[in-house]
């Protein structure tokens, strides 16, 4: 058993330096690459050649390494090839650690940068200032809806929508002391809301304290000698704290999903989404007409929200499928703007798949290249 053993382990070691050379080949490209962009003036970051790259290994990927597990691991080989051309910047609503914080982590790899703000207008301001690279912002979660706040800014600023992509928003109780001894309990208000069923059964007295974000929450756990949180597995690893129950929400598998700003237009991958804003004139079948026009298309999702411009007027953001250079959404996009008193196309951008969410569970703790493989 243990001549086996051996002998597997010495063609894993022998892989394994195979591959640190095949990296680094691929590491020198990546410099190539970059060298190539700085001198042609060409956009150093392009989520729609990772989303082709991605796509393409998960076609010929035999197994049995997952598809979830492939894509984990080149995120992190695209982030460590752009950290050979720079340090990518990323603003999103912060503190660190919670989901938007973690959102960027599964768009952009551990070995980018990232910006915490205190606000969302703070994110779209270090974005449009050149302070970040990119920006991270919530935009729609499976029980609370869309993200109004985040609707508002997209029509106020001139961004860039490059990217997307799903959470899976799963609730853990942590602490440093027992749950019976737990007195007091701090979570944000939508995770109190989320496991109230949870909570009614195992923690029926305790005080609960509605905080900010799950940081927040974890920190105060960690400073309470008898308070608990509410919070991610990051947020609980970071502060210190140990998990006392996993996944308490009442409805499993609640997502949330995040769009990545930026300042280039992606080109068509074949699998893309376009998201727009637009409103109507406030008469009789408005409405009906812009939806004719883009019905030319699949629309996959379509919120109204009052405009705080202009008062009495709603604006309409809409998911179609589809790049603004395929013809189909060309000849929608150009009916609406015969119906409609205002619209923008916020952007086209690789498809997320909502089925398949990043996943804040202790696989995903930590970047697949940070960690050894124990054998």
């Amino acid at each position: 058993m243990n001549s086996d053993l051996q002998k597997i382990r010495e063609e894993i070691d022998g892989l394994d330096s195979q591959l640190v050379l095949i990296l680094n080949r691929r590491m020198e490209l990546a410099v190539e690459v970059g060298r190539i962009k700085a001198v042609a003036g060409l956009p150093t970051f392009h989520p729609e050649r990772e989303h082709q790259v991605v796509r393409r290994l998960s076609e010929i990927n035999p197994g049995p390494l997952g598809d979830e597990s492939l894509r984990a691991i080149y995120r992190e080989i695209f982030a460590a090839s752009r950290l050979m051309q720079y340090r990518l910047q990323v603003a999103f609503p912060g503190p660190e650690w919670t989901t938007s914080h973690l959102a960027a982590i599964s768009l952009f790899g551990h070995s980018s940068s990232f910006m915490p703000c205190s606000s969302m207008e703070e994110v779209f301001d270090s974005f449009l200032k050149g302070k970040a690279h990119l920006a991270v912002i919530p935009i729609e979660a499976t029980l609370q809806g869309w993200g109004g706040h985040g609707i508002d800014l997209l029509y106020t600023h001139q961004v860039l929508v490059v990217s997307e992509c799903y959470l899976e928003i799963a609730h853990y109780l942590c602490a440093n002391v027992d749950k019976d001894s737990v007195k007091n309990l701090y979570a944000r208000t939508e995770a109190l809301s989320q496991c109230r069923g949870w909570l009614a059964e195992n923690l029926g007295r305790v005080e609960c304290t509605e905080c900010s974000s799950t940081a927040r929450a974890a920190m105060l756990a960690k400073e309470d000698p008898f308070g608990a949180a509410i919070c991610n597995l990051y947020a609980a690893e970071r502060y210190g704290l140990g998990v006392l129950a996993e996944r308490i929400e009442d409805v499993p598998g609640i997502t949330a999903r995040f769009l990545a700003l930026g300042r280039h237009v992606n080109s068509p991958t074949g699998n893309d989404k376009t998201s727009l804003i637009f409103s109507v004139s406030d008469q009789p079948g408005a409405l009906f007409a812009a939806l004719s026009a883009l019905s030319l298309t699949n629309m996959s999702r379509i919120e109204s929200r009052p405009n705080k411009l202009f008062p009495g007027q709603y604006l309409f953001f809409a998911d179609i499928d589809g790049h603004r250079d395929d013809p189909v959404v060309v000849s929608a996009l150009e009916a609406l703007g015969k119906t409609v008193s205002f619209f923008k196309v916020l952007g086209s951008y690789p498809k997320g798949d909502p089925g398949k969410p990043f996943r804040m569970d202790k696989e995903n703790m930590r970047s697949p290249l940070e960690e050894q493989v124990s054998r």
